[in-house]
């Protein structure tokens, strides 16, 4: 009996023994499935830009809940949208991405970040320009109908016209997910519609317009700057410009350093520009120079030779973004010494080597990686900021220190005529300070003070221009049901202060048929699952002339589709809103 017993308790303890084990071994295999705190905490290493504007073009201000001007440099994230007006055109970047926007177009950035990129082209014009393999396939453009994706580096079209979408190829490969032999080879343009719940495509020739012509010929322009690109890394958002709008020197000890071809007399860095708040960043800097995006959001300022030069470090495949690489300094004695009556704020640019501390939420990880270029040693950056003054390295230089009024920042003014001078910063180490925080505005809506600032007339309409039309130049491959052409854009013009854009309804994506599908891994091909599609092949008709589409089209019926989800209004035509206006 006694033996019995004691094999009971023996065999008790194992068992227990065995369940502790699990129980680690599992938290450990959880540990290591689950996505790095980086990954979740960390803002995203790669943004775009507005590289170029033309025409009247808006972009949506979620902060501020309605539609303003767009303005150049400004960062491009996951949840943007723009919209062209009639003669608008606009050029966007993200790396080494391209995506140029024909007139009366629409374009919302679904996802931006590290991993993914997925743009929604709700109406108009989308040609897209991928340099790079590895990017092509972390990379979707989705429409209401349909899910495209780029099987390799090439140059792509897409359009949308009401309830079609046309997917081109100048060069590479759009796969349509969803349709096992949906293949758009280069050369070809298919066009995809719905036909109930089954998608339908037929295949023709690419087809030569007005905003081909334009996005052939820039893209053109953009081989021939990028060619000589050897001391950046292409995935630097705006690093395209630098060639063109400036010259590359050697220093031994800083490496390579660019300098700026023209600047005016006195000028510095961060002063030509203005600083938005950009969540989750806080304040961003925007410059007001076509080349002013990489040498502020990457690498460091020195003054090198009598002039300043910036310097991008050590090569990185791909560099992180940061708002702006620059020390906010100050203290309670600064608006006793300028005696302007009012709190100030300043900053100083940093120098190479000089450890760019972040001021919003973030891990070490991201201090590494945004270091990176300027600690060749993987040698980590301090975990305790320091607290004491500090002697920057540009503060002895001229231009090394802006103060501000801090109303220049909250009211995102222009910063270059509100320029004080504080007294012997140059001979002593400097109080480090923290930015203003966000400001009110992001919760009472804007001041009218602020550039680019518009009044709401109602929540429920779009930009104005929505209604507009292109001229189209160009006729199209005509299929069953009635095609509808592709919208061509007039010739670009001079840049116009758009009408007052309305605040639209923020679109519900339907994600499952036409949304973002997930992208499968980069080894593998795209997973499909569907019935055989109708694909029928058929010459291209002889050109024929289209009629302009009227300013407002008629009110169709709404799709099982699209029932549940919030739709983009119809715009109001100016007669209309002037009636409105005498009825009120």
């Amino acid at each position: 009996m006694k033996q019995r017993s004691d094999g009971f308790a023996w065999r008790s303890r194992l068992g227990r023994q065995v369940l502790g084990w699990a129980l680690v071994l599992g938290v450990v295999l959880l540990g290591a499935l689950a996505p790095p705190a980086a990954a979740q905490d960390d803002p995203s290493g790669r943004v775009g830009r507005i590289a170029a504007l033309y025409g009247s073009v808006s972009w949506f201000d979620a902060e501020a809940g309605h539609w303003v001007a767009a303005e150049r440099n400004r960062p491009l994230l996951g949840g943007d949208r723009l919209s062209t007006a009639g003669d608008g055109r606009a050029e966007l970047q993200a790396g080494s991405t391209t995506l140029r926007l024909g007139g009366g177009s629409e374009l919302e950035v679904l996802r931006l970040d590290d991993e993914r990129m997925v743009f929604q082209l709700h109406s108009g014009e989308l040609a897209l320009r991928l340099r790079s393999d590895e990017v092509a396939r972390e990379t979707q453009v989705v429409t209401a109908e349909v899910t495209l994706l780029p099987q390799r580096a090439g140059y792509y079209r897409v359009d949308r016209v009401d309830d079609r979408s046309y997917a081109s190829v100048w060069r590479g490969e759009w796969r349509v997910a969803g349709l096992p032999a949906g293949v758009v080879g280069a050369g070809q343009r298919s066009e995809l519609w719905r036909d109930g719940a089954a998608l339908r495509m037929q295949i023709g020739a690419t087809i030569d317009d007005a905003f081909a012509t334009w996005a052939l010929r820039e893209d053109r322009r953009d081989e021939q700057r990028s060619a000589g690109q050897r001391y950046v890394s292409p995935e630097m958002t705006g690093a395209d410009e630098l060639e063109r709008y400036g010259s590359w020197a050697q220093s031994i000890e800083y490496g390579p350093v660019w300098l700026p071809a023209e600047v005016a007399p006195g000028w510095a860095p961060y002063r030509e520009g203005r600083w938005v708040w950009v969540a989750p960043w806080g304040w961003t800097w925007v410059d007001d120079a076509p080349w002013g995006f990489a040498p502020f959001h990457y690498g460091r300022w020195v003054w090198w030779r009598d002039r300043w030069g910036w310097c991008p470090g050590t090569y990185v495949a791909r560099p992180v973004y940061a708002p702006a690489l620059v020390a906010w300094v100050g203290g309670a004695q600064w608006s006793v010494g300028i005696q302007i009556g009012a709190p100030v704020v300043g900053w100083v640019p940093l120098a190479p080597r000089e450890v760019y501390v972040p001021w919003f939420h973030h891990t070490p990880r991201y201090g590494d990686r945004v270091n990176r270029p300027w600690q060749p040693d993987r040698r980590p950056p301090p975990r305790q900021v320091p607290t004491g003054p500090i002697m920057y390295t540009n503060q002895g230089v001229p231009g090394g220190v802006t103060v501000v009024p801090r109303d220049v920042l909250v009211d995102r003014l222009p910063v270059a005529r509100a320029v004080v001078e504080p007294r012997d910063v140059v001979r002593r180490p400097l109080e480090r300070a923290q930015p203003p925080a966000a400001p009110q505005w992001r919760d009472a809506g804007r001041d009218a003070r602020q550039p680019g600032w518009m009044p709401e007339r109602g929540a429920d309409r779009a930009p104005a221009w929505r209604g507009e039309r292109p001229a189209v130049d160009a006729a199209i491959p005509s299929a069953p049901p009635t095609p509808r052409a592709p919208r061509a854009p007039r010739t670009p013009q001079v840049p116009q202060t758009p009408q007052t854009p309305q605040t639209p309804q923020t679109p519900q994506v339907q994600m499952e048929p036409g949304g973002a599908v997930p992208l499968p891994p980069r080894s593998s091909p795209p997973a499909q699952s569907a019935p055989p599609p109708y694909v029928r092949p058929v010459p291209l008709p002889a050109p024929r002339p289209v009629e302009r589409a009227p300013e407002r089209a008629p009110e169709r019926a709404v799709t099982p589709r699209e029932e549940g989800r919030k739709r983009i209004p119809e715009p109001i035509s100016r007669e209309r809103e002037r009636e409105r206006e005498a009825a009120r």
